[in-house]
Formats: C-alpha cells, sequence, structure tokens
C-alpha cells in the first residue's frame, strides 16, 4: 500500500498491510473511524472491553497529536499482514519554524547533526537515542520515547507502554526536515516495532513537490 504526504515536500511510504487513512481535522469523523477501526481489530466482547479502551486510547492519541502538529493526515494500522492485527500509527507533517540557519547549508548530514545538536541543547525528549539512519533515497535522524500509560476499564486498571518513534527527515536540497512519527502501544515490544518502523522510514522517498 503506498501513501503520500498530504502537503510539500511530498515524502512517500510504502506501507505493508492494510492501514485506514484519518484527517485529523474533522473531529467528529475520525473519532467515528477509530471506534470501527478498534471494533474491526478487538471485535465487540465483553471480556475485550479492556482491549478495545486501550487501542481506542492509543488510536485517538495518535489522531489528537496529528490535529495538534497541524498534520493533514494520520495513517492507522489496521493489520500487517491478514489475520495479524498490528495497533500503529504513522503521521507526517512539516513542522513550522524548522529550518536550519543560512550557514548550515543544504548537506543532509549538515541538516541532521545541526537538528540533533539543536535537540541536545533543548533537552528534547528522547534525543539521548538519536540515532542516524540512512535509506536509498532519504537521510534521517531517529528518536525513541517510551510512556507508561494507565488505562482504565470499570474497576479495572492496567499500564501500558505506549512507544513512539520519530523520523526526522532532511529534504533533499533545502535546510528544512519533515517528521514521521511512528507510535504504537506494544511498548513491550520495543525491539520488534523499532525494526518495523525503520523498515517503513528506511524505504521513504521525497517526490516533486
Amino acid at each position: 500500500m503506498t501513501i503520500e504526504a498530504p502537503a510539500p515536500p511530498r515524502l512517500s511510504f510504502q506501507l505493508p498491510g492494510r492501514w485506514l487513512t484519518v484527517d485529523p481535522r474533522d473531529e467528529p469523523a475520525a473519532t467515528a473511524q477509530v471506534e470501527l477501526a478498534v471494533a474491526e481489530l478487538v471485535g465487540v466482547a465483553d471480556d475485550a472491553a479492556l482491549a478495545r479502551r486501550r487501542l481506542r486510547a492509543h488510536l485517538q492519541h495518535a489522531v489528537d497529536a496529528a490535529r495538534d502538529a497541524g498534520a493533514h493526515a494520520v495513517f492507522l494500522c489496521l493489520e500487517l499482514s491478514p489475520g495479524v492485527a498490528t495497533p500503529a500509527s504513522l503521521t507526517i507533517h512539516a513542522p513550522s519554524g524548522m529550518r536550519m540557519s543560512p550557514a548550515v547549508g543544504t548537506d543532509a548530514d549538515a541538516v541532521l547533526e545541526v537538528l540533533r545538536r539543536s535537540f541536545v541543547q533543548l533537552g528534547y525528549p528522547g534525543v539521548e537515542t538519536a540515532t542516524r539512519l540512512d535509506g536509498p533515497r532519504a537521510r534521517m535522524l531517529r528518536i525513541e520515547r517510551l510512556y507508561e500509560e494507565e488505562v482504565a476499564e470499570d474497576d479495572r486498571i492496567a499500564t501500558a507502554t505506549r512507544l513512539e518513534v520519530q523520523y526526522w527527515y532532511a529534504v533533499p536540497g533545502s535546510k528544512q526536515v519533515v517528521l514521521a512519527s511512528c507510535a504504537t502501544p506494544l511498548g513491550e515490544l520495543r525491539r520488534a516495532m523499532t525494526a518495523l518502523f525503520d523498515q517503513i522510514a528506511l524505504a521513504a522517498a521525497f517526490g516533486p513537490q
């Protein structure tokens, strides 16, 4: 499945399996899509209530974060392969004000190194995990974050670990960066999910604006 970021610069991804495209700017429609996705992935049985609550919270968080970031679209994974439901999301946007100074130039390595140093100076959450990755058609800086969250359903409470992996891409021939943020409530599977997100991120490519 091929998906493109809706706003320039265009960054294309090859997403494995089946994904749902949600416009976070339309809150009622986005909420309805999340509910349908949760019902499809988890089912509607009473004993799945906690799982539904956890998944709903993750997907809604992804949609809300995309809206707050000014993104035009967020992509929700329904299944990686037939019958293999995998809760994950992908959001792409170009943060405003994220252009390097004129002295930096447009070399991707220089842009990403200045970005990394800026994150270190700012104490950006997760900067200690910052890692350079180079795909065949794009270069990026990866930052990982883990969040512990409590999910309540009636008298039951569970602790969930949410993983967010950010990929900061250097836009070829410019001082601009584009952020692709992948997230999943399967934080306990950090290594496996990061490997999956890396596979998606490394296969991305910029197209004409």
